[in-house]
């Protein structure tokens, strides 16, 4: 076109109005252009194309232990919610007793918090209705409230069963898809699967196991039912003939397992910081009948609700109670200072020493020592070095490391294994 003419005709407002609309949307088109052409290289660069559809997806990605092709592998996500239980406002009123207890006795002990500790913080923040229920020793709306406890996504995790913080993507695809993985890296720690070998195969095949089979072959190793309890709290979780799996119920499997393998006599164990208890539950399962789980008073609540409805209740004690010889022991971190000399064959701990402070973990190491006729078990991640669990056993000393080697089940968790005798 004439330069001439398309200045005037650039001068007339509908035709520059529209030439601006058209030089925009191209634009556009060239910087949609390029956005797409790196996601290409990105894609391109991944072991898991059959995941991504965004970037977002690699959220998942850095989760798995596996190569994901397409198409993805069969998988799903259900939820199951609590049901009432006949003796459940029975159970809050030795929760309530037993919380109220600890709390009365803390101040008496030489190892003490110098503030309110996280896990009791957050959930004054983020559950300030538990922690209403629990002061005004209500058992009846703190069974209800328990019994709902953790029907939606929580940014933090070790308490609930529902979707949490482990998963950034929280397309149920993934979600499925990333704790079916944690299932298939469980059967190649146990050998029910050969282990995958990327530098001459095969590569990317076991995600695609059917995962009814997966764990058949897992029970049949184990020659336990794995299958966890529903009905208790809400669960979301990998669909299976044998119920729903919460990548927790895998975690807890797995170091149950480590347990009894260390632990070929069924001898007494102490846990610092259970969580909900699902280890010392699998242990059980094993044969490892007294267990001791020391942990925050709060966290002692939320563990005892859930094992005393998964255990049955007479196999649960709670602070304050008689303590049997082959019942889960629930109880207060500072309790550790009572219990006897060369009393357990095996400490354990698992998520949770990196992230308190060093001086009690140096604390609670002096005690394993004391307490502990055979090992020490760690299964802990190291992103607050140099605070971790390996160079606080050194400073501690008296600590003998026989294993460290990468968790089979969690990407970026260290197994380590001291010898403590």
């Amino acid at each position: 076109m004439n330069p001439i003419l398309k200045k005037t005709m650039m001068r007339i407002p509908a035709i520059g109005k529209y030439a601006r609309h058209i030089r925009a949307l191209s634009a556009g088109l060239e910087s949609r252009d390029i956005e797409l052409g790196r996601l290409r290289a990105l894609i391109a660069g991944s072991r898991s194309p059959g995941l991504f559809d965004t970037a977002e997806d690699f959220l998942t990605e850095r989760l798995t232990a596996h190569p994901i092709r397409n198409p993805l592998p069969s998988v799903a996500l259900s939820s199951h919610g609590a049901v009432p239980d006949a003796n459940r406002i029975k159970i809050a009123e030795r929760l309530i007793d037993a919380y109220h207890k600890a709390l009365a006795d803390e101040h008496q002990s030489p190892l003490k918090r110098t503030s309110e500790d996280l896990w009791t913080g957050l959930l004054r923040q983020e559950l300030p209705e538990l922690m209403r229920t629990i002061d005004q020793r209500d058992p009846e709306r703190l069974a209800n409230f328990l019994m709902n406890f953790g029907q939606s996504y929580v940014w933090f995790g070790g308490i609930t069963t529902c979707v949490d913080g482990y998963n950034r993507n929280l397309d149920p695809r993934h979600v499925a898809l990333s704790y079916h993985d944690k299932m298939i890296c469980l059967a190649e720690f146990l050998g029910v699967l050969r282990t995958e070998n990327p530098e001459s195969g095969p590569w990317g095949d076991n995600v695609y196991a059917d995962i009814d089979s997966v764990v058949d072959a897992i029970e049949d190793e184990l020659r336990i039912d794995i299958a966890p309890p529903l009905g208790i709290i809400h669960t979301e979780g990998l669909v299976t003939q044998k119920g729903l799996f919460h990548y927790r119920h895998i975690n807890a499997l797995y170091s149950a397992i480590k347990v009894s393998r260390l632990n070929p006599g069924k001898s007494a164990v102490c846990e610092f910081g259970g969580g909900l208890g699902l280890t010392a539950m699998y242990a059980r399962r094993l044969g490892v009948l007294d267990y001791t789980i020391l942990d925050l008073p709060i966290t002692c609540l939320l563990a005892g609700h859930y094992l005393l409805q998964a255990l049955g209740e007479e196999q649960v004690s709670l602070y304050g109670e008689d303590l049997r010889p082959g019942a889960v022991k629930l109880l207060p971190y500072w309790e550790i200072l009572n219990v006897p000399s060369s009393s357990v064959e095996i400490s354990v701990n698992q998520d949770s020493f990196p992230e308190i402070s060093e001086n009690l973990v140096l604390e609670y190491l002096t005690h394993i020592k004391r307490i502990s006729t055979g090992y020490f078990l760690s299964i802990n991640h190291e992103c607050f070095h140099p605070h971790t669990v390996f160079n606080c056993a050194r400073r501690s000393g008296g600590f003998e490391l026989i294993d460290r080697s990468r968790c089979w089940v969690r990407e970026g968790y260290v197994d380590e294994v001291y010898r403590t005798s």
